[in-house]
């Protein structure tokens, strides 16, 4: 025994050491985190951001950098940087800054997580700037909870996750992070049934997942905005036992035997469906990217094996009135000339008068509509919205040919 004990204490001496070794270790990684975390972060507009690429790319909430398309932001250093939109998701409530200074040098950021990297109740931070408090010197509030939720559908977030982590007022647009600086979402909304806007432990980040799906659109839209799509036309559904079932399906002729009436939907963009309400959000989930998007759909027709099946995707209109910025009158016929619509005035710094369309000019069409009413415009009009393209045929003021494209956004 005499012989074991000192072999034991030098056991424990060289445990201890190692332990304390591990821990300082541990300890100077998660400041090196913490440190990156602060650094990555962005203070846009009355809310937050954070840097995701070196180049200076941020994300945000659409409800943070609203209609404005040019922005001055300031990193944790105190260094300002002017940045412009540079695509928007008022649906989903995404936003992609980029940073336009030339001689930038290159930034920290944060890396995109996965949906492997949501593991219900880890560990997250928060960054943000709740109440304003960081405005006086540049520093950002970090709160830390977990993560409550794997991905689910709440409202328009259609696919976010759930934290405890405090989250308020000047939150909005920052990071959720995992503890080695993964970006786990963006932080959105807060619930709470007072109607303040203040932390309950109940708060809302955009997943990881949908940014990675909406990330290359918002990057190369020509319009600066992006679609989400929706249920498809035609499909009624009701929850009866249990189930989410087709009450009736009106698709297009190529199409209608994909469903039929008492099918069971399974999975929408392949997650569960567990309600009326979460299909109709995973419907609207995904970006729409044109007329031949679809939606990968199981359904199991009962008494058979489930199936997979593509579905034709509607398309989630952006709120908001449209806004050209033309106003039009009728000239009546003259003669052999027949009437034309004509313009009478340009708002100045609309689409229109971007796109160089001045008063006089004789609009013969848009998207392919011929004109000679306002009436005609204002079918034309019709099928599209904020995003959109409108594409102006014509006649200048001295009679010469003339053609404008430009794309709507939302009324003043």
């Amino acid at each position: 025994m005499t012989r074991i004990l000192p072999l034991l204490c030098l056991t424990l001496a060289v445990s201890a050491a190692d332990l304390d070794t591990t821990l300082d270790a541990r300890i100077a990684e998660q400041r090196q985190v913490a440190d990156l975390l602060q650094r990555s972060y962005i203070f846009v507009a009355d809310g937050s951001g954070v840097l995701i690429d070196p180049a200076g790319w941020i994300m945000s909430n659409h409800h943070v950098t609203g209609g404005a398309w040019e922005h001055r932001v300031r990193l944790a250093s105190g260094r300002s940087y002017q940045a412009k939109v540079v695509g928007t998701d008022p649906f989903g409530d995404i936003s992609l800054l980029k940073i336009t200074n030339a001689d930038l040098d290159p930034l920290p950021y944060v890396p995109l997580g996965r949906a492997e990297d949501l593991q219900l109740g880890m560990p997250v931070l928060a960054i943000g700037n709740p109440f304003g408090l960081g405005d006086s010197d540049d520093t950002p509030t970090i709160s830390f909870g977990s993560l409550g939720s794997g991905r689910i559908v709440r409202g328009v977030y259609t696919d976010a996750i759930q934290i405890d982590a405090a989250v308020n007022p000047g939150n909005s647009g920052g990071p959720a992070l995992s503890r080695d600086g993964r970006l786990l979402g963006i932080n959105g909304q807060i619930r709470t049934r007072t109607g303040m806007r203040i932390n309950s432990g109940v708060g809302l980040a955009i997943a990881c997942t949908q940014l990675q799906a909406f990330l290359p659109h918002l990057r190369s839209t020509p319009s600066g905005y992006v679609h989400h799509t929706a249920m498809p036309k035609g499909l009624e559904l009701e929850q009866k036992d249990g189930h989410i079932s087709v009450v009736t399906w009106r698709g297009a002729p190529a199409t209608a035997d994909l469903l039929s009436p008492g099918d069971r939907l399974l999975l929408i963009a392949k997650r569960a469906v567990t309600s009326e309400d979460t299909a109709i959000g995973l419907f609207a989930s995904l970006p729409w990217t044109g007329p031949d998007t679809t939606i990968p759909v199981t359904v199991q027709t009962p008494g058979s094996a489930p199936r997979s099946i593509d579905l034709p995707a509607g398309r989630t209109p952006i709120a908001g009135k449209a806004w050209h910025g033309l106003k039009v009158t009728t000239r009546p016929a003259r003669g052999d000339e027949p009437a034309r619509l004509v313009v009478q005035s340009v708002d100045p710094g609309s689409p229109a008068a971007e796109a160089g369309i001045a008063p006089g000019w004789v609009l013969l069409k848009a998207n392919g509509r011929s004109l000679t009413r306002r009436i005609d415009l204002l079918k034309a009009l019709v099928p599209v919205g904020i995003g959109d393209e409108l594409r102006i045929t014509g006649e200048a003021r001295d009679g010469s040919p003339a053609e404008a494209a430009f794309y709507l956004r939302p009324a003043h």
